[in-house]
């Protein structure tokens, strides 16, 4: 047994209203019932999708990613020993680096030294960094203002002594996804559904199976399976209907 990966999307608003109850499991597959002639493109009329061992759906609706700011306050000691440890999470960038990217930014503070120099110092050492200029812009005065770049909201940040960090804003990534970010990732089409670049959709993830007997055994291979859809207007009740059906 194998695990393949599928994406649709319902790219835009239904041409009329589409109730909860027209989006039934029609010979063990989904259908959109109310909707076969305005839905487009025709893969909507009837979702090659086997309901009959749909598992773990998850509804995510669409929100925009929030980026994370941690605000870190030095207080100035001469010959000080000040550090700042920053991690980015797995999932926050490319594959073909490590499950995890930790650094850790050190400073001694010289006689004279202020919590603006201090954090002057740490300013430079992360802006110039050529990985975490690409995640977090540093900036301030007599803080150290640590906010996530857009892209990759989250990110960690740990301190030592001499120093006090606050997250004052936590940051989430982004729940759905907007139609030019899923254009982007190449995996959709006019078969499965092209997201529309000005419009925010939200997400049912599920497993099911697919193979000749998945219908009727619940058997064959395991599919994870994205749709992304608009849920405005007279998707609403489409939206509805889709997550009774998918969504266990």
């Amino acid at each position: 047994m194998s695990q393949s990966i599928k994406y649709y999307c319902i790219p835009g608003t239904a041409g009329t209203a589409t109730a909860a109850t027209e989006v039934t499991n029609k010979g063990g597959y989904l259908n959109l019932a109310g909707q076969a002639a305005t839905i487009q493109p025709d893969a909507f009329k009837m979702f090659p999708i086997s309901l009959t061992a749909v598992k773990n759906g998850n509804y995510k609706a669409y929100a925009a990613e929030v980026l994370r700011i941690v605000t870190i306050t030095p207080t100035a000691v001469a010959g000080g020993e000040y550090r700042v440890t920053l991690s980015a999470e797995k999932d926050a960038f490319d594959t073909n680096l490590p499950n995890e990217v930790q650094t850790t930014f050190t400073h001694t503070a010289p006689s004279g030294a202020t919590a603006t120099t201090i954090g002057d110092a740490f300013r430079t050492a992360i802006n110039n960094h050529p990985f975490w200029n690409t995640r977090v812009t540093a900036s301030g005065t007599t803080t150290l203002v640590l906010t996530a770049k857009a892209g990759y909201p989250i990110f960690t940040a740990g301190v030592g002594q001499y120093m006090a960090a606050v997250y004052t804003t936590g940051g989430s990534k982004v729940s759905g996804g907007t139609g030019a970010a899923l254009l982007a990732t190449g995996n959709f089409n006019s078969v499965n559904g092209l997201p529309v670049g000005g419009s925010n959709y939200s997400v049912i993830a599920f497993e099911s199976n697919s193979g000749s007997n998945s219908v009727i055994s619940g058997q064959g291979d395991a599919e994870l399976i994205y749709i992304y859809f608009l849920e405005a207007g007279n998707n609403t009740g489409m939206a509805t209907g889709l997550k009774n059906v998918l969504v266990k």
